[in-house]
């Protein structure tokens, strides 16, 4: 990119008055009037106008009809009003300066450079601004210089910047409605001791830049660009925020980037509403901040994210087009309800605080799942998909996948999922092949069916159930189910709890293993010692006493009286050095060792209680402890 060359536009001397034609305006405000000047202008000669000695519609001059003659230069300076109605030509430089103004509302201003500075200003109305090489802005500290553009057509060839040599000082360019298109970069550029913000401020109309937005190395001013309404659109190859301090700001309007471009984001892009639009080849790179409320990926289009590690959006993302997230993650952080179109994603977090995350179409992770804050929303046409090497955290009561998900892979795995305010995990464990996947979603309901139980299983929960499927594969997996709060599922006695799978026909239980408590609000969770063979529904199951024990022949069984128990408990079956464990509803172990005859069951609370031998070929057995 060539190097700016505003800062030598800015702060002219301006020519001698004895150089220049002189506006007098001792007759009237017309500005073919030849009596308004101290020597009537030719074409190709500098022309100023400087109200230093008169006052009034004196110190205004109007053009009404096309100029009669074309200046070389024209300044307008000391707090002098032009009023520009009709055509206009300039053919080196119009220099607006000290508080100076310039109104158009018709007609065609055709100049080289444009230069407002030192205060100056232009209000564009109607009509039309073309600038061949360069439209700048630059400022002496005490005022801002402003273009403000409330209709009409701006044509700026060449450079558009925002210059500063003295500061701090903060010029601007303001797009309420009309066309503005800049056919070369826009640029910020200031050298010490020059400071400040130049911004350009769209609140309406369509601004298109078809060169590269950019504040350049060694700036001493920062860049601002604000979008409240109306359209921008880039088509240059580069957008560069180069300090910390710079900033791209969206409240409305829609911002394009289109052609192939990159992001060079030292800064902060961080937008509240409006769209953000990537219409071909776009990468995101930087240090900086990135915050875009709603994103669209178009047709055909690619967005790469490089760096920073990650990016967030705060509305709607949409990819019609491809998304390469590299090794990065995007954030989900809106404060109402968000809709993912679908896509690929590596990292995905999700942190809203509204009404959560809508899935509208099949989205794959390949990296993190992190649920800070927020439901994700699926359906099975909408499915979240973790792949091979995805993970995940466990969620919470306020963050998880309400609806089916599924996991790819041979890894051990809990699915953060939930439903109807209920936050209930299931994991899978004891995998082999890596394509198998499966598919879980928890319901907050009892299954259709709580009645048909097979051998072993008394009964089943009436309040909740999980639903598990498997593809890509024929491996079998042991499956956990968790609670986060034993009341609310329903549980009281872990002693007789187990996992219970559906076969198509009726319940069927499992030997399971308890971590935890079923004790009031407590959490905890039961695996299945065994793979599953079918793979449909899944719920809490009550064992009758007999899952888990093996009745064949040769095998003796114990004998506990009296049962209930309320002091002492008696055993037949083993003998008096054989070494017991006795656990309680609660899955604690209440005591282990020798059997000596009998125990003391005094001082174990009420309720359920299982008794195994440590030493011997017998089968556990319950009995019940009661005052």
């Amino acid at each position: 990119m060539r190097a700016p060359i505003l800062t030598s536009l800015l702060f002219i001397l301006i020519a001698d008055a004895a150089t220049a034609q002189n506006w007098t305006g001792a007759l009237n405000s017309d500005w073919n009037n030849p009596g308004n000047w101290t020597d009537w202008p030719l074409s190709g000669e500098d022309v100023t106008i400087d109200p230093a000695l008169y006052t009034g519609a004196q110190a205004s001059p109007e053009i009404t009809s096309a100029s009669v003659f074309a200046p070389d230069r024209l300044y307008v300076m000391n707090g002098a009003e032009l009023v520009i109605e009709a055509p206009l030509t300039v053919d080196n430089r119009l220099i607006v300066a000290d508080g100076s103004q310039v109104e158009q509302g018709a007609g065609s201003l055709t100049t080289d450079r444009l230069v407002l500075e030192l205060g100056g200003t232009y209000t564009l109305t109607g009509g039309t601004v073309n600038t061949l090489g360069v439209l700048a802005f630059g400022d002496d500290g005490a005022q801002p210089s402003i273009f403000t553009q409330n209709g009409g057509t701006v044509n700026a060839t060449g450079e558009f910047g925002f210059d500063l040599a003295v500061g701090p000082s903060a010029p601007r360019y303001v797009l309420n409605a009309g066309t503005l298109t800049v056919n070369g970069d826009v640029l910020w550029f200031a050298v010490a001791p020059g400071t400040g913000s130049g911004h350009l401020v769209v609140n309406g109309g369509n601004a298109t830049i078809n060169g590269s937005l950019v504040n350049t190395v060694g700036s001493t001013m920062d860049m601002r660009v604000e979008l409240n309404a109306g359209t921008i659109t880039t088509n240059g190859p580069g957008i560069t925020l180069a300090h910390a301090t710079d900033s791209i700001v969206l409240h409305g309007g829609a911002l394009h980037v289109d052609g192939t471009v990159v992001v060079g984001n030292d800064g902060v892009v961080h937008a509240t509403g409006g769209d953000a639009y990537f219409d071909q080849q776009a990468e995101l790179r930087g240090t900086g901040s990135y915050r875009f409320h709603n994103v669209t990926i178009s047709s055909g289009a690619t967005l790469q994210l490089t760096d920073p590690a990650e990016i967030a959006f705060s509305g709607n993302w949409i990819a019609v087009g491809a998304f390469a997230p590299n090794t990065n993650t995007v954030a989900a952080v809106g404060a109402a309800s968000q809709t993912v179109s679908g896509g690929t994603f590596h990292g995905l977090r999700v942190a809203n605080t509204g009404a959560g995350l809508n899935l509208a179409g099949p989205c794959t992770v390949s990296g993190p799942l992190t649920l800070d804050q927020g439901l994700v929303h699926t359906q099975l046409n909408d499915l979240l998909v973790l792949l091979h090497g995805a993970t995940s955290n466990a969620g919470s009561p306020v963050s998880y996948v309400d609806g089916p998900m599924k996991k790819v892979g041979n890894s051990a795995f809990v699915f953060p999922i939930g439903n109807n305010g209920a936050w209930r995990r299931l994991g899978i464990s004891a995998i082999n092949d890596q394509q198998t996947e499966y598919t879980a979603a928890y319901v907050a309901t009892p299954y259709s069916n709580t009645t048909s139980l097979g051998a072993g299983v008394a009964s089943v929960s009436n309040i909740e159930h999980w639903t598990l499927t498997r593809g890509g594969s024929t491996d079998d997996a042991q499956v956990e189910l968790y609670w986060e709060d034993a009341a609310a599922s329903g549980l009281s006695d872990c002693g007789t709890l187990i996992p219970c799978y559906w076969d198509v026909s009726a319940w069927q239980g499992l030997v399971g293993t308890i971590t935890g408590s079923c004790t009031g609000n407590d959490a905890g969770s039961v695996i299945g010692t065994a793979s599953v063979p079918v793979y449909e529904a899944f719920t809490f199951g009550v064992n009758d006493g007999t899952i888990g024990m093996d009745e064949g022949p040769g095998i003796p069984a114990i004998g506990v009286y009296p049962n209930p128990a309320t002091e002492h408990l008696r055993c037949t079956g083993l003998s008096v050095q054989a070494v017991v464990q006795v656990v309680d509803g609660t899955g604690k172990v209440v005591y282990q060792g020798p059997l000596n005859g009998g125990l003391d069951v005094r001082h174990w609370a009420e309720g359920v209680h299982v008794l195994r031998p440590l030493n011997g070929g017998a089968v556990p057995v319950r009995f019940v402890v009661q005052r």
